[in-house]
């Protein structure tokens, strides 16, 4: 079970279904009303690495330090190694300097998190049910880049409503 200690809110959906333009209306809102966020993005590629071969970084990792840190002018980024299974209250160590935490992707670790705020895209509405039979917790929104049914929000042209259902999800916690 995920204890979160800020508000989180999961963007939830298929491939190419809105789910990073949904985080963007929603980073960008928050940031609007002053609120910090952080966002984790699940990257679902085997052997995936924010890092390139052959740099400096890249050569500490692989001799095995655990963590690997870079710092510059402009951002901090810490690697740490973790073979363990995901615990996403491992994320909690980083959220004492946020407001809110956004998770992109995740579909159904987080469709089941009671505490977890959710935003679902939908590529069509037939994965509607797919997501919604094993929903937990509260739905913020249905969304989609196309005209679905009525209770689903077009992304592009719905984004204040987006910003303030999370806002006020945001509020209730």
């Amino acid at each position: 079970m995920f204890n979160p200690i800020v508000p989180s809110v999961a963007v939830i959906g298929g491939k190419s279904s809105g789910k990073t333009a949904a985080v963007e209306v929603i980073v960008q809102a928050l940031k609007k009303r002053k609120l910090t966020s952080m966002t984790v993005k699940h990257v679902s590629q085997s052997d995936f690495s924010v890092d390139k071969k052959g740099t400096d970084t890249w050569r500490h990792w692989k001799a095995g330090a655990e963590i690997v840190s870079t710092v510059s002018n402009l951002e901090k980024a810490i690697m740490v190694r973790d073979g363990r299974d995901l615990n996403f209250n491992d994320f909690n160590i980083w959220t004492k300097n946020v407001d809110v935490t956004v998770f992109e992707g995740f579909s159904y670790s987080l469709l089941r998190e009671e505490k977890v705020g959710k935003v679902i895209c939908l590529r069509d509405k037939s994965e509607k049910d797919n997501y919604l039979v094993d929903l937990k917790g509260t739905l913020i929104a249905l969304c989609s880049f196309r005209v679905l049914e009525k209770d689903t929000l077009r992304l592009g042209i719905d984004d204040n409503i987006l910003a303030e259902r999370v806002f006020e999800f945001c509020k209730t916690i």
